[in-house]
């Protein structure tokens, strides 16, 4: 099994755009994601429909004057944080930033001081695995172009290596996760050391996230790679479930103003993990739970690969 791990290796490593995604792209993606960090922190772009001229914080705040509403996409896109609008004297908030956002925002049409402490903050760390967990699920789905390559010849291979059909499924894991886990943490620890981050993160704390961000793709990759036929057909079906799931989850930035997308992102095994990255950097009890969800689906993503590796190899005779 070892050697059949480092023969699938050598062929990553040889592949010279296998390398250029985790060690040239990742790095980039840190550096935005602290770029972002330090916009994050700083103020709230508000649009302003009509002449309301009520003393709102401007030490908290951007404001912008708007003659009529925005589009849906100005707030998704980020250009305003909320809109604030009058009827009949009464404050009307848009935003897709939740209830507890909209909450603030209120507060601050009334008169009341705000402040981006009052909930939560996303550090520099959330912001950073945020980042690149879109990026890792599609790497992991790209790195098993070698399982598909060997996928017709896959009995006579098994019978020739004297191992066992599960043993060669968990090879190809195995070597898609160390693809992604050993370039991703190790770029990542160095930028925290050599940038000196200000966060509550410590190194060890990351490298765990890492490595369950690392195992969910490989997992969610090897699930990918059994339930279709061909490369091209997992990487579109893979492409558009992570682009959905990543999105709910609010990796990005937070979409809950719509309830029943509030609960599809909640139960994301990627919201897990920003929820957990979150509480670690806002100092509070670390709660594994989160952590240990994304585990158990992992695992269960796993089990179900090899399950149906099995079916259609007695069905249809991968040899």
């Amino acid at each position: 099994m070892i050697n059949i791990i480092k023969g699938i290796l050598y062929r990553m490593i040889n592949n010279k755009s296998y390398l250029v995604m985790p060690i040239v792209i990742t790095p980039i993606i840190i550096a935005i994601a602290i770029y972002f960090s330090s916009s994050f922190v700083a103020k709230y772009n508000i649009g302003v429909i009509g002449d309301y001229s009520a003393n709102l914080n401007s030490d908290e705040v951007n404001i912008t004057r708007l003659e009529n509403k925005v589009p849906l996409s100005d707030l998704v896109k980020n250009k305003y944080e909320a809109v604030i609008s009058f009827e009949n004297g009464k404050v009307i908030v848009d935003t897709i930033k939740g209830d507890n956002f909209k909450s603030k925002i209120e507060r601050l049409a009334n008169g009341e001081r705000i402040t981006n402490e009052d909930s939560e903050k996303r550090g520099v760390v959330s912001n950073i695995v945020g980042f690149i967990t879109m990026f890792i699920i599609a790497l992991g789905v790209l790195l098993y172009r070698f399982f598909f390559d060997d996928k017709k010849g896959i009995s006579r291979r098994i019978i020739s290596t004297n191992i066992t059909y599960v043993q060669y499924i968990l090879s190809h894991f195995i070597s898609v996760f160390l693809m992604i886990f050993v370039p991703t943490v190790t770029i990542t620890i160095l930028s925290r050391v050599i940038l000196d981050l200000d966060t509550r993160v410590t190194s060890v704390e990351l490298i765990l996230i890492i490595f369950v961000l690392s195992l969910f793709s490989s997992a969610f990759g090897l699930l990918m790679s059994t339930v279709t036929k061909q490369m091209q057909s997992a990487s579109m079906l893979g492409m558009m479930i992570n682009v959905i799931t990543t999105l709910l989850s609010g990796s990005f930035f937070t979409i809950s103003n719509n309830k029943l997308v509030s609960l599809f992102g909640s139960i994301m095994p990627q919201k897990h993990i920003l929820e957990y990255t979150i509480s670690l950097e806002n100092g509070k009890f670390s709660n594994y739970t989160d952590i240990a969800s994304v585990i158990l689906v992992s695992i269960v993503m796993i089990v179900s690969s090899f399950l149906i590796i099995k079916y259609k190899m007695r069905r249809y005779s991968f040899i």
